[in-house]
């Protein structure tokens, strides 16, 4: 009889369907972080590029008090330079001071929101084009910004820089280096 019992349990086990939830597993994701070892990543909502997007219009809008709520206490910030600015009392600082002598305007060209798996942690990185303006003269940098945002604020980020350069001036007669100029256009 037990046996019976069994071999019925091994049945309807067997015949019984898995639910959504037993079938679904945890993202398997990509990538790798040296200091989180086995951590993986996918694709975030886009809800964690709103809030980047918000986060650089207030910057475009001189807007401190707007971009002093939209960041953590905790800032962290680690520019191109090799600087690192650490508070919201540091970042305001530096942000007035930038945008009295350089009138930093940021052009966000692409952005990707990211999630790890394992921590949960909610990533942005983006690429912007930041043009400044110092005695009447525009330049024009590539900057890359790969950002932690908690909690709906921005935690902490870290800036890449690239210049743009000059295109090579044509000589006369010299032919056209890509399709658009052989084109006419």
């Amino acid at each position: 009889m037990k046996k019976l019992i069994l071999i019925l349990a091994v049945i309807i086990t067997a015949c019984n369907p898995q639910t959504e939830k037993e079938t679904a597993s945890t993202p398997e994701g990509a990538g790798f972080f040296l200091p989180s070892p086995g951590e993986k990543y996918v694709v975030a909502t886009d809800a964690v590029t709103d809030i980047w997007m918000n986060y650089i219009n207030a910057h475009n809008k001189r807007d401190l008090d707007a971009i002093m709520k939209m960041e953590s206490d905790s800032i962290s910030i680690d520019a191109p330079d090799g600087s690192v600015i650490q508070g919201k009392e540091m970042h305001r600082a530096a942000l007035d001071a930038w945008f009295a002598a350089e009138n930093p305007m940021w052009e966000v060209y692409w952005a990707m929101p990211y999630k790890a798996v394992k921590n949960g942690a909610e990533w942005i990185i983006a690429g912007h084009q930041v043009t400044t303006t110092v005695d009447g003269k525009e330049k024009t940098e590539l900057h890359m910004i790969d950002g932690e945002i908690e909690d709906g604020k921005v935690k902490r980020f870290f800036v890449y820089s690239k210049d743009i350069p000059e295109p090579p001036k044509k000589e006369k007669n010299q032919p056209a280096t890509n399709l658009m100029e052989a084109a006419g256009q």
